[in-house]
């Protein structure tokens, strides 16, 4: 599965054009009510589902607007290439592991060869300081015993670097199953799917993303407030948010948020506000976070921020 998270875009470009209003009305003393805060647009944090092979989609379990569980399998790429690959190796893996028993087998004949040939050497050695048998017998007795030994470690040597092979080999029998396991996309997070990339049978490549997900339980607003207003604002602060909802009440919903972000460097007033007052104004970008058990909420939606009572 690949994917990597996506930070929400700052903000869109109606609600970009929402908090600067907010601000113009601040900074020219049109604001109404004390609680009110300013305007934004809602946001959802993304995630892409990336390809990480390249291959052909053989499954797209997903569409565009419908839900979707965290690890929930929501694309295929086609396993066949990596599936011949890993019985390639399978294969070469079978030969290599009985080459290494005859090996073995040709390393403990060895090792049985010198221990008949150092038991030979042991009683004929004596009988040879006594003059009982003639030295050449004692010469070649030695002479067999030094060449099964160079044998014995010729056979440890082979083996070690067959060895070497066999480890090499499961090397590549594990990256071909991680390339296996890497051709079943999985959704990162619990959300909706906002976009589809690829169709059924079309390529994809490394990186290449198949999906946008929005992350809908928790959502996010970014709205601006004036420099004189940022010593009033703090991290885990409580604020509302309210979206017109006139078939609830009349009067608009409020929906409970967080403060989760505060801009650490100040912004002008964007230029379509065209009074000196607003272009001379700094303005920060604060983020909120608002749970959306309700579904209440949308990606997009305008709302209004308001403080909490």
């Amino acid at each position: 599965m690949g994917y990597h998270a996506v930070d929400a875009k700052s903000v869109k470009a109606t609600g970009y054009l929402a908090g600067a209003a907010a601000a113009l009305l601040l900074g020219c003393g049109g604001r109404t009510d004390p609680d009110f805060i300013g305007s934004a647009v809602v946001e959802a944090q993304t995630y892409q589902v990336s390809a990480m092979v390249q291959g052909k989609l053989v499954g797209l379990y997903k569409q565009e607007g419908q839900d979707v569980a965290a690890d929930e399998l929501v694309a295929v790429v086609d396993t066949v290439p990596f599936v011949l690959q890993l019985q390639e190796v399978q294969g070469g893996l079978t030969e290599l592991t009985a080459g290494m028993r005859s090996r073995e087998n040709e390393i403990k004949a060895a090792q049985a060869e010198i221990r008949g040939l150092e038991r030979d050497y042991a009683r004929i050695a004596p009988l040879v300081k006594e003059g009982s048998l003639p030295p050449q017998q004692e010469d070649k007795l030695s002479s067999a015993l030094d060449a099964a030994r160079l044998k014995l470690s010729a056979g440890k040597d082979i083996l070690q670097s067959l060895g070497g092979k066999q480890q090499g080999l499961e090397a590549r029998m594990a990256q071909i199953r991680e390339q296996l396991r890497r051709c079943y996309l999985r959704a990162p997070a619990t959300g909706r799917i906002l976009t589809r990339y690829k169709n059924p049978e079309e390529v994809a490549a490394p990186g290449q993303p198949v999906y946008e997900i929005g992350k809908e339980d928790t959502l996010q607003v970014d709205f601006f407030v004036p420099q004189t207003w940022l010593s009033g604002i703090k991290y885990g602060q409580q604020v509302r948010l309210r979206l017109d909802a006139p078939e609830v009440d009349k009067n608009g919903v409020f929906l409970p948020a967080t403060i989760s972000w505060i801009g650490h460097e100040a912004e002008f007033s964007p230029k379509n506000i065209q009074t000196r007052e607003s272009r001379n104004e700094l303005v920060f970008r604060v983020r909120a976070l608002a749970a959306n058990k309700d579904g209440m909420l949308k990606r997009g939606l305008p709302v209004e921020v308001w403080k909490a009572r």
